[in-house]
Protein backbone atom coordinates (compact mmCIF):
# COMPACT_ATOMS: atom_id res chain seq x y z
CA UNK A 1 0.00 0.00 0.00
CA UNK A 2 1.41 3.38 -1.04
CA UNK A 3 1.05 6.30 1.32
CA UNK A 4 0.96 9.22 -1.10
CA UNK A 5 -0.61 11.48 1.51
CA UNK A 6 2.33 11.31 3.98
CA UNK A 7 4.47 14.12 2.44
CA UNK A 8 1.49 16.49 2.41
CA UNK A 9 0.60 15.50 5.97
CA UNK A 10 4.15 16.35 7.05
CA UNK A 11 3.85 19.79 5.44
CA UNK A 12 0.49 20.41 7.10
CA UNK A 13 1.82 19.37 10.50
CA UNK A 14 4.80 21.70 10.04
CA UNK A 15 2.48 24.64 9.54
CA UNK A 16 0.21 23.62 12.40
CA UNK A 17 3.22 23.34 14.72
CA UNK A 18 3.30 27.14 14.80
CA UNK A 19 0.29 27.12 17.15
CA UNK A 20 1.91 25.27 20.07
CA UNK A 21 5.22 27.01 19.37
CA UNK A 22 3.54 30.40 19.83
CA UNK A 23 1.71 29.19 22.93
CA UNK A 24 5.04 28.10 24.43
CA UNK A 25 6.80 31.44 23.82
CA UNK A 26 7.43 32.42 27.42
CA UNK A 27 10.73 32.40 29.32
CA UNK A 28 9.73 29.33 31.36
CA UNK A 29 8.60 27.29 28.34
CA UNK A 30 10.73 28.69 25.52
CA UNK A 31 12.96 25.60 25.53
CA UNK A 32 9.89 23.57 24.53
CA UNK A 33 9.00 26.16 21.89
CA UNK A 34 12.55 25.94 20.54
CA UNK A 35 12.48 22.14 20.47
CA UNK A 36 9.15 22.02 18.67
CA UNK A 37 10.12 24.82 16.25
CA UNK A 38 13.39 23.06 15.41
CA UNK A 39 11.70 19.70 14.92
CA UNK A 40 9.02 21.25 12.71
CA UNK A 41 11.59 23.21 10.67
CA UNK A 42 13.64 20.07 10.10
CA UNK A 43 10.65 18.31 8.53
CA UNK A 44 11.16 20.61 5.53
CA UNK A 45 14.07 18.36 4.59
CA UNK A 46 11.81 15.31 4.65
CA UNK A 47 8.55 16.02 2.82
CA UNK A 48 9.94 16.92 -0.62
CA UNK A 49 12.42 14.04 -0.91
CA UNK A 50 9.81 11.64 0.45
CA UNK A 51 7.26 12.81 -2.12
CA UNK A 52 9.81 12.26 -4.90
CA UNK A 53 10.75 8.83 -3.54
CA UNK A 54 7.10 7.79 -3.35
CA UNK A 55 6.45 9.37 -6.75
CA UNK A 56 3.78 11.39 -4.99
CA UNK A 57 4.73 14.89 -6.11
CA UNK A 58 1.73 17.06 -6.84
CA UNK A 59 0.61 20.63 -7.34
CA UNK A 60 -0.94 20.45 -3.88
CA UNK A 61 2.37 19.39 -2.35
CA UNK A 62 4.23 22.13 -4.23
CA UNK A 63 1.76 24.61 -2.74
CA UNK A 64 1.68 23.18 0.81
CA UNK A 65 5.44 22.85 1.34
CA UNK A 66 6.39 26.55 1.06
CA UNK A 67 3.11 27.59 2.69
CA UNK A 68 3.94 25.47 5.75
CA UNK A 69 7.37 27.11 5.96
CA UNK A 70 5.80 30.57 5.83
CA UNK A 71 3.17 29.73 8.44
CA UNK A 72 5.77 28.31 10.83
CA UNK A 73 8.19 31.23 10.47
CA UNK A 74 5.65 34.05 10.29
CA UNK A 75 3.46 32.55 13.01
CA UNK A 76 6.41 32.25 15.36
CA UNK A 77 7.64 35.75 14.52
CA UNK A 78 4.11 37.03 15.17
CA UNK A 79 4.13 35.37 18.58
CA UNK A 80 7.52 36.87 19.38
CA UNK A 81 6.31 40.26 18.16
CA UNK A 82 3.23 40.11 20.38
CA UNK A 83 5.51 39.43 23.36
CA UNK A 84 7.69 42.42 22.43
CA UNK A 85 10.69 40.17 21.83
CA UNK A 86 11.51 41.27 18.26
CA UNK A 87 11.84 44.49 16.31
CA UNK A 88 8.70 44.96 14.18
CA UNK A 89 10.58 46.35 11.16
CA UNK A 90 12.46 43.19 10.06
CA UNK A 91 9.36 41.13 10.85
CA UNK A 92 7.30 43.51 8.69
CA UNK A 93 9.81 43.26 5.84
CA UNK A 94 9.69 39.47 5.96
CA UNK A 95 5.88 39.47 6.10
CA UNK A 96 5.62 41.95 3.23
CA UNK A 97 8.00 39.97 1.03
CA UNK A 98 6.39 36.62 1.73
CA UNK A 99 2.90 37.99 1.08
CA UNK A 100 3.95 39.79 -2.09
CA UNK A 101 5.83 36.82 -3.51
CA UNK A 102 2.91 34.51 -2.79
CA UNK A 103 0.78 36.87 -4.89
CA UNK A 104 3.41 37.08 -7.62
CA UNK A 105 3.66 33.28 -7.76
CA UNK A 106 -0.13 32.99 -7.99
CA UNK A 107 -0.24 35.58 -10.77
CA UNK A 108 2.55 33.81 -12.64
CA UNK A 109 0.77 30.47 -12.24
CA UNK A 110 -2.39 31.99 -13.73
CA UNK A 111 -0.28 32.83 -16.79
CA UNK A 112 1.18 29.32 -16.98
CA UNK A 113 4.52 30.22 -15.40
CA UNK A 114 5.86 28.07 -12.57
CA UNK A 115 8.35 29.68 -10.22
CA UNK A 116 10.62 26.97 -8.87
CA UNK A 117 12.66 27.45 -5.74
CA UNK A 118 16.38 27.82 -6.17
CA UNK A 119 19.45 27.76 -3.95
CA UNK A 120 18.87 31.38 -2.88
CA UNK A 121 15.32 30.65 -1.78
CA UNK A 122 16.49 27.63 0.17
CA UNK A 123 19.24 29.71 1.81
CA UNK A 124 16.64 32.36 2.66
CA UNK A 125 14.43 29.77 4.32
CA UNK A 126 17.37 28.39 6.28
CA UNK A 127 18.43 31.83 7.43
CA UNK A 128 14.88 32.70 8.46
CA UNK A 129 14.62 29.50 10.49
CA UNK A 130 17.98 30.13 12.13
CA UNK A 131 17.03 33.72 12.95
CA UNK A 132 13.71 32.68 14.49
CA UNK A 133 15.45 29.93 16.44
CA UNK A 134 18.00 32.48 17.64
CA UNK A 135 15.19 34.71 18.90
CA UNK A 136 13.71 31.79 20.84
CA UNK A 137 17.13 30.93 22.29
CA UNK A 138 17.51 34.54 23.46
CA UNK A 139 14.09 34.29 25.11
CA UNK A 140 14.85 30.92 26.73
CA UNK A 141 18.25 31.89 28.11
CA UNK A 142 18.37 35.65 28.71
CA UNK A 143 21.51 35.26 30.84
CA UNK A 144 23.44 34.38 27.68
CA UNK A 145 22.88 37.95 26.46
CA UNK A 146 22.28 36.84 22.87
CA UNK A 147 19.69 39.51 22.17
CA UNK A 148 21.88 41.68 19.95
CA UNK A 149 23.28 38.72 18.03
CA UNK A 150 19.81 37.25 17.46
CA UNK A 151 18.52 40.68 16.40
CA UNK A 152 21.39 41.02 13.90
CA UNK A 153 20.57 37.58 12.55
CA UNK A 154 16.91 38.55 12.16
CA UNK A 155 17.93 41.69 10.25
CA UNK A 156 20.20 39.61 8.02
CA UNK A 157 17.29 37.25 7.34
CA UNK A 158 15.04 40.20 6.50
CA UNK A 159 17.58 41.65 4.05
CA UNK A 160 18.15 38.30 2.34
CA UNK A 161 14.39 37.76 2.26
CA UNK A 162 13.80 41.08 0.50
CA UNK A 163 16.70 40.46 -1.90
CA UNK A 164 15.39 37.04 -2.92
CA UNK A 165 11.94 38.57 -3.34
CA UNK A 166 13.33 41.04 -5.86
CA UNK A 167 15.04 38.15 -7.66
CA UNK A 168 11.76 36.21 -7.89
CA UNK A 169 9.98 39.25 -9.32
CA UNK A 170 12.76 39.66 -11.90
CA UNK A 171 12.53 35.97 -12.86
CA UNK A 172 8.76 36.16 -13.23
CA UNK A 173 8.95 39.37 -15.27
CA UNK A 174 11.52 37.78 -17.58
CA UNK A 175 9.44 34.62 -17.97
CA UNK A 176 6.26 36.55 -18.70
CA UNK A 177 8.14 38.40 -21.41
CA UNK A 178 8.96 35.08 -23.10
CA UNK A 179 7.06 31.93 -23.98
CA UNK A 180 8.77 29.96 -21.25
CA UNK A 181 6.44 27.96 -19.00
CA UNK A 182 8.88 27.57 -16.12
CA UNK A 183 11.16 29.95 -14.31
CA UNK A 184 14.36 28.45 -13.05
Amino acid sequence: MRVYWVPNAISILRGLASIPVVLLLAPDTAIFALSLFTLAALTDAIDGPLARRLRATSALGAFLDPLADKVLVLGTLGGLLMRGEVDPLPVGLILLRETAITGVRAFAASRGVTVRSNVFGKAKAGLQGTAVGGQIVALAWPALALGRASDALLWAAALVTVTTGVQVIQRVAAALGTTSSAVR
